[in-house]
């Protein structure tokens, strides 16, 4: 480690000192080292200087945690619990972020950073989303995966984490800005896609680990969400969506926002509905978006086989894939569409290769009627 790796780490140790004091957010820490003063400065500044710049309280609190925190440990404990810690003079901060308005002071990483010299995508919608937007959010994470798309989002429910972990099985990468701590797993329920995106991709929160999911958090974080992305993409958002917070931050920061149309009496597609109308851009295909907005040409066939158990599928249960779709159909549906390419199968075979597709989680069963996942 060089000097300057020495003298950056030593700085980033204080600042998450200065960002853990109790009273003190990341205003009162970017008011404290304006002018090029270093979170170390602040950690010796002397009591006369610190109550010209803090309110009493805060600086009672400040002169506490000078007195009881020990800097080397708390700042090994995070190192222990593979958390890493970023101020914004670090050279690792996202250059993106340094341009928002309320950027944060600093950032807390469980795995990785996207990688700057790729693009990025983030894709938002409902939580409680239909069948269309399942579909549509995985067909869109593993297809922008495909052709090397960063995907950002909140891992929440619905489309946001169908569209995360999508895209890793795909074989790309992905990145959930958290409105807790890093070590939270939050919602529950994504405790699959918290997993992976350890390993392919990474988790971000601005909040200091052991910090609990709270309601108001979660708005704030949405401004770094589309920060990190070049555009923000919209499937399935009610007109009075809080998805709509993160669109209306996103054109605050001068990025791009797109939407997936859907019909006009569902109720889930008329926030994307209304940003098509006030001018958002169009995304019917995510060959359609890539082509656009990247100008890349989508390879669609090789998404799909990355994804582990699609790799497997042996030749009959490839052409039963093939002729399922998001939409339920029955046995006999899919029996006579395979007459149609000229495959006999009977309905017990068929009813076989069914259940054997569902155990892998490829095709769910709602009745006697069935439909793919990927």
């Amino acid at each position: 480690m060089t000097q300057n790796d020495q003298m950056m780490e030593e700085e980033q140790m204080y600042a998450y000192w200065l960002m853990n004091v109790r009273g003190i957010g990341k205003n009162t820490a970017k008011m404290l080292t304006a002018g090029g003063r270093s979170a170390k400065d602040v950690w010796n500044m002397s009591p006369e200087n610190l109550k010209k710049i803090l309110k009493p309280q805060q600086y009672a609190y400040v002169a506490d945690s000078r007195k009881f925190w020990n800097l080397e440990k708390e700042y090994a404990m995070l190192e222990k619990r593979n958390v890493r810690f970023i101020s914004q003079v670090h050279p690792d901060f996202p250059e993106k972020l340094h341009t928002i308005p309320d950027a944060p002071f600093a950032l807390y990483v469980k795995g990785s950073l996207p990688n700057p010299e790729q693009p990025s995508v983030a894709i938002i919608g409902a939580r409680m989303c239909s069948e269309y937007g399942r579909y549509l959010a995985r067909e869109f994470g593993m297809e922008l995966a495909n052709a090397g798309i960063q995907i950002i989002s909140g891992m929440a429910d619905g489309v946001d984490g169908i569209s995360q972990k999508a895209a890793m099985l795909a074989g790309g990468k992905s990145y959930a800005v958290m409105g807790c701590g890093v070590n939270y797993c939050y919602p529950p329920e994504n405790r699959d896609v918290y997993e992976l995106l350890n390993e392919h991709g990474g988790i971000l929160s601005e909040y200091p680990p052991d910090t609990q999911p709270r309601a108001n958090l979660f708005p704030p974080r949405n401004r770094i969400i589309s920060a990190l992305a070049d555009l923000v993409l919209v499937i399935e958002a009610r007109k009075h969506s809080g998805t709509l917070i993160t669109v209306d931050m996103a054109l605050e920061q001068g990025r791009e926002v797109f939407a997936i149309p859907g019909r006009i009496t569902d109720r889930l597609s008329d926030g994307c509905n209304t940003l098509i109308r006030q001018g958002a851009g169009i995304a019917l295909s995510p060959a359609d978006l890539l082509q656009e907005f990247y100008g890349i040409e989508a390879e669609n066939a090789q998404s799909r086989a990355k994804i582990p158990g699609i790799r497997k599928l042996d030749p009959m249960e490839s052409v039963i894939m093939d002729v399922l779709d998001m939409n339920l159909q029955s046995i006999s549906q899919l029996q006579d569409k395979m007459e149609k390419k000229h495959i006999s199968v009977s309905m017990a075979e068929l009813a076989h290769y069914l259940v054997q597709l569902g155990i892998r989680k490829l095709i769910i069963q709602e009745g006697n009627y069935f439909r793919r996942i990927y």
